[in-house]
């Protein structure tokens, strides 16, 4: 089954990114009162899983509900500050051990 996942390039003002060719693990939109905070990882297997590449720009996109707007008014989406893509990932299945033998 064919999944999607969201890895850092840098961020959006080009500037150099300590994350750049890692995979998003984990992200809190609401942390630090809409900063927002993530996790990533360069091991595919552990990073955050999307069904659909629509549903992995979309979590992209997520606008904090502790800070809606930004100063400039626009809204204030904190994963935006990365450039990213979005990868294909196929995990593996991983099966009853005994079906080997049938």
């Amino acid at each position: 089954m064919t999944v999607y996942l969201i890895k850092a390039q840098c961020f959006a003002n080009n500037a150099q990114c300590p994350h750049e060719g890692q995979y998003l693990e984990t992200f809190d939109f609401e942390f630090e009162n809409g900063i927002g905070h993530g996790t990533f990882t360069s091991d595919q297997s552990k990073a955050k899983q999307f069904p659909s590449f629509l549903e992995a720009m979309e979590f992209w996109r997520t606008q904090s509900k502790a800070r809606e707007l930004r100063p400039d008014g626009k809204p204030n989406r904190p994963l935006t500050a990365l450039t990213i893509s979005i990868e294909k990932y196929e995990p593996e299945e991983r099966g009853c051990p005994m079906s080997r033998f049938n």
